[in-house]
C-alpha cells in the first residue's frame, strides 16, 4: 500500500502520524511505502546536510524510517528496513537523481532496497502537467454531514504545489475566489461535470471548436 505524504506537513507524516500507527503498520500482512514527491528528492530520501543537525530535514526519510521501525542487516552489511515499511519516490527521479541518491544510502550503511523510484513524465519527454501549470486537485469535500475544506501546501516543496482551498468560484473576469459559501459558490462560472459518477453538462467536440473560432 503505497501513502501519499506530501499533502501538508512531511515531517510530520513521518514523525508524529507513523508512530500512532506502528503497531498497525508491522502487525499487518502486507507493507506501507510512504511517497514524498514534494521538493529535492535526493534531500527528502537521504538528508540535508545544510538542514540544523539532529532535525528531521537533516536525517531525512530513510533514518528517520529505520530510527521507528528499525529492521536488519543483509547479506553485505546493510541496512535493511522492516518488512513492512518502505519509500517510494514515484517522479522526478532521473538516472543521475537515482545513482546519487543509492550512492548516498551505500555511503550512510542503507539498502538501495528501500526505496522503489518512479519517473513519471519527467524523465520520458519532460511535457508534464506542470507545462502549462494546470493540475487538478480536490478542494471540498463533506464527511458525516461536515464541510471539509482540502489543499495542499506541501512543506517540503517552495510553494509551487500549492492548490486551492474550499469551495471556489470562478468570477466573470475569470478570477477566483476561495473558501465561498454554497451561495457564492452557485453564482460563479462552474459547472456541475460529474455528480455522482454520472457526467452533466457535457461539450461535444464540435461545440469546443466553434468556441475556440468565435475567440480567435
Amino acid at each position: 500500500m503505497s501513502i501519499v505524504s506530501d499533502t501538508w506537513n512531511y515531517w510530520d507524516v513521518l514523525t508524529k502520524i507513523l508512530p500512532a500507527l506502528k503497531e498497525t503498520i508491522v502487525t499487518r500482512n502486507g507493507k506501507v511505502v510512504i511517497r514524498p514527491d514534494s521538493g529535492d528528492p535526493f534531500k527528502i530520501i537521504c538528508g540535508d546536510v545544510d538542514a540544523p543537525t539532529g532535525s528531521n530535514e537533516s536525517k531525512g526519510s530513510i533514518e528517520l524510517l529505520w530510527d521507528l521501525f528499525g529492521g536488519t542487516k543483509n547479506s553485505k552489511g546493510y541496512k535493511q528496513l522492516n518488512s513492512h515499511i518502505g519509500l517510494i519516490y514515484g517522479d522526478s527521479i532521473t538516472l543521475d537523481r537515482c545513482e546519487a541518491i543509492c550512492k548516498q544510502l551505500e555511503f550512510d550503511g542503507y539498502a538501495s532496497t528501500n526505496v522503489v523510484f518512479g519517473i513519471g513524465s519527467y524523465t520520458y519527454q519532460y511535457v508534464t502537467r506542470d507545462t502549462f501549470g494546470f493540475a487538478m486537485k480536490a478542494t471540498y469535500g463533506v464527511i458525516d454531514g461536515e464541510p471539509i475544506e482540502i489543499f495542499k501546501d506541501p512543506v517540503t516543496d517552495g510553494g509551487i504545489k500549492k492548490s486551492a482551498k474550499g469551495l471556489l468560484r470562478v468570477n466573470s473576469n475569470m478570477t477566483l475566489s476561495q473558501c465561498v459559501t454554497r451561495e457564492e459558490e452557485l453564482q460563479g462560472m462552474l459547472q456541475t461535470v460529474f455528480l455522482n459518477g454520472q457526467p452533466h453538462n457535457r461539450t461535444t467536440l464540435k461545440e469546443i471548436r466553434a468556441f475556440i473560432d468565435m475567440s480567435l
